[in-house]
Parts: C-alpha cells; structure tokens; sequence
C-alpha cells in the first residue's frame, strides 16, 4: 500500500502541522538501528584496530567515544519537537535565519560524505561476495556498476520521502541486527580476545586510543543535524526528557553494537588495513557470504537513505521556491558524483579516516550553540519567525542582517580551535605540542563554542521569545 503522502512528503521548511505530527519517541528504536546496522557505519568500527590498538583498547576506545558523542547529540532532538521543523532551519533561532545557512552546509557535508560511505561499502559488500560466490568481475567498473544499482535504489526511497524511509527502517533494523549477530557468531571460534594490536599510528598508546576514541565519537555526533527531520513529525506536547532519552539509548546501543562488530571482525584479518568487506567474505564460510550480498544492498538502504533525505531536506530550505523531491533528485545526483570520487579515485579508507576526524571540528561547535541557546532561550520558539527569510527578512530571529554575531562568533572560535587540536595519521594540528601530541578536538572545539556563545549572549543578550509554560 502506498503510504500517506509519501510521494510528495514535507518540505523543508514550513513546520509539520500539528495534525500530522504523529510519531513517537520510541520510532528512534527503529531509526537509529537501521542506520547504523550497515556495513557504513560497522566500517569504522575497524580504525581503532587499523590504528594499531589491541581488541580490549579498541573496544574501550569505541564505548568512550560512543558515550560522548551520543551525551552530545541527544539532548538536540528538542529542537524538531518544539519547532516542527528541520535541524538547520531550526538553528536559525540562534545563527539567524540567514545565519542558517551553516548548519544547512554541514548537514549537506556529513550527509553526502557518509552517503559516499554507505553505498561504497555496501557496493564492494555485493561485489566482493558475487564474486566468491558466482565468480563475477572485480575492479573499478565492476564497483561502480554495484555502487550504480545501490545508489539508485537509496535515491528512490529518499525522495519518496518520511514515511517510506520509516517503514524500510522496520525491517532493515531487524534484518541488520541478524546479520550483524550472524557475524559474530560465525567468526566466533576463530577470535582471539587477547589480540594485542600491531604498530600504532601515532606515537604512544595513549594518543592512538584518544585518536580512536575521537573518530568513534564521531558516528553518533555526525547525526547532530538529522533528528528533526524526525523529531519535527512528534506532537509538539511530547515531553522532551522522553525524546532525548529514545534518542540517546538509541543511538548509543546501536553505535556501540555496530562499531564492536567492525572491530570484533578486523583483529582476524591477517593485515588490519586491508579492505575491509574483502576481509569479511574472505573470513566467513562460503554459504554465509550469501548474507553479505543481501545485507551489503539492503542494509545500505537506510543509512543512505537517511542521509540523502536530510541532505535534500536541507538544500530545500535554502533553494525554498523548489519541492523537497526535485532537490533531493538532484542532490542524488551530487552524491552520486562525489561517491564515485571517494570511493573509485581516491584511496576511501584513507579519506574516510580524516573525514571522520575532521567532522567534528564543525559539528561539534554548532552543536555547542543550539545546546546553549536551548537552555537560555529556555525551549521557547517561534516557529513562523523562523521562516521570515520567504518573506523578506524581519522577525524575531533576524538579528542583524539574518544573522547572529554571537553564535558565528562562537561556532567560528570553536571550529578554529578544534581544526588546530587535530592529531590524525593525515594531518597534526600545531596545538597538539600543547598537550603531547594528545587530539583534544572534540572537547576543545566544543567547549570554546559553547563558553564564548554563553558569555557573549551574557555581555550583549538576545531577544528571547515572550514567556511561556516551560518545556517538560
């Protein structure tokens, strides 16, 4: 059956009608599994033992790294609650209406880049496995023609929109789980919990730990300006607690489940950095390599597809006088061209280790404004004032010129500061001599965010919105 208004769906924009807004905390329990049980996501759960740590650091290194990335990105999922709108657009409350434009261009970035991600692991995931199983091409043309198909299918079921996404997600979150646990299980005679590790990328066991830690972090916070796309479809009456607390267990069990896997998988290859679904279909037994092709196409679906439906979203609230579905196809169309560089170019594995760690030296410090603005604005918008750049400019949130000093101010110290801090195999940050050579990205991009935006709204204060009963 076709679902309600799948075809042409909400755009990114106007706030979801209270009517329509029928969702419940608990969907989290579907979303947040079905995109992070793909091979995407169990994919980076192999950079820690890439990096050269032992099972037990990497496996402490990724329970650190989840926990602090989700304790940040959950309390987020207020925003589309109480505005009825999209992450980005949301955070023109704080940035300005015009301002937005940054959180519009980081969920554009994170989107297409674990897009990139997604199809090219579950592409290589049917190719690699066709091939042992029924001896088909391998090679360039054999990826992209592979990538092709997946891709194509992701775009379908983005563009049809919110209620086909959550639908696939209850069956992909089960389907994924199986297989991910079918994995485990069938490598399990083999695994050696004592694996020590091999070289360490960086010097000391203490900076590759921290490395490892930071780029675990990184999946879950990496979803910071996705959640509204579903929080924005829960009754505005929804008591926030409940929804930051779906989320956060959410995410934080399934991020912990799928990155072990990855981990769990690559201390058995006997090298560590080759690739990785090539090390998997070689590890499994032969009728098991079944389940990776089916998994490698059908778990990329929503992962993927999340993350073309929040790209498409975004770019609808910037290119506004479009429907949601012609941007998406034509962002598709964007993704399509920047997952054939990363993946058929250029070295993925290498580009997906920096990208992972770089991320959050953006995300972290936007994340760091809404989570301050939150509580000084005490969970009080106006949806409509959101929405003034349709209609010329003005409102509320217009702040000077669209946008808000004091948020760009802080979100720019904070990225700056984080790029500096950076320590990764691929680029070392000046600041890092401060503290050993230790990449303290992730907190010091957050924190000089947040305490510059909470002291500059103290010297110069925002107009807040009239007020109201307070949020639950």
């Amino acid at each position: 059956m076709t679902p309600p208004r799948a075809a042409v769906d909400h755009d990114g924009i106007a706030p979801v009608p209270e009517g329509e807004r029928t969702s419940r905390p608990g969907d989290f329990g579907w979303i947040w599994p079905s995109a992070q049980f793909s091979f995407g996501t169990v994919v980076l759960g192999a950079l820690p033992v890439v990096f050269g740590l032992g099972w037990w650091a990497s496996a402490s290194a990724i329970a650190v790294g989840v926990a602090v990335g989700t304790a940040l990105l959950a309390p987020l999922a207020r925003f589309g609650v109480r505005t009825g709108t999209n992450d980005p657009v949301a955070s023109g409350a704080h940035f300005g209406v015009r301002g937005r434009v940054v959180g519009n261009t980081i969920t554009v970035v994170t989107a297409l880049g674990f897009f990139a991600i997604a199809v090219w692991t579950g592409g290589t995931a049917v190719m690699v496995a066709g091939h042992r199983l029924l001896a088909t091409p391998t090679g360039p043309g054999a990826l992209t023609a592979a990538m092709f198909v997946t891709a194509a299918a992701v775009a379908l079921v983005a563009v049809r929109g919110h209620e086909t996404l959550v639908r696939t997600y209850k069956v992909t979150a089960v389907t994924g789980g199986a297989v991910l646990l079918g994995t485990v299980l069938v490598l399990a005679p083999d695994f050696d919990p004592g694996y020590a590790g091999g070289p360490l990328a960086l010097d000391g066991a203490l900076h590759t730990w921290l490395l490892a830690a930071t780029a675990s972090a990184t999946v879950p916070l990496s979803y910071a300006t996705f959640q509204g796309d579903y929080t924005r479809f829960m009754p505005a009456s929804t008591p926030t607690g409940r929804v930051v607390r779906a989320s956060g267990i959410s995410m934080f069990l399934s991020s912990l489940a799928a990155l072990l896997t990855g981990a769990y998988v690559t201390t058995l290859f006997p090298v560590p950095d080759e690739p990785w679904l090539q090390g998997l279909t070689d590890a499994v037994p032969g009728w098991f390599a079944v389940a990776v092709v089916v998994f490698g196409f059908a778990g990329t679906l929503p992962q993927a597809g999340l993350c073309l439906y929040a790209a498409g979203l975004s770019a609808n609230s910037v290119f506004w006088r479009s429907s949601r579905a012609a941007v998406t196809t034509v962002v598709a169309l964007l993704a399509a061209a920047v997952l054939y560089l990363g993946a058929v170019v250029y070295d993925a594995m290498d580009a997906m280790s920096a990208f992972v760690t770089l991320l959050l030296t953006v995300v972290a410090p936007w994340a760091a404004v809404l989570f301050v603005g939150y509580v000084l604005h005490r969970g009080r918008y106006d949806a409509e004032a959101l929405r003034s750049f349709t209609t010329g400019g003005g409102g509320r949130y217009w702040y000077t010129g669209g946008v808000n000093a004091r948020a760009a101010t802080a979100f720019a110290a904070g990225s700056a500061v984080g790029v500096l801090w950076v320590n990764n195999p691929l680029y070392t940050g000046p600041l890092t001599d401060l503290t050993g050579g230790v990449d303290l990205s992730l907190p010091a991009s957050f924190v000089v965010a947040a305490v510059l935006y909470g002291a500059l709204c103290r010297i110069w204060p925002e107009p807040l919105p009239a007020p109201s009963r307070r949020p639950r």
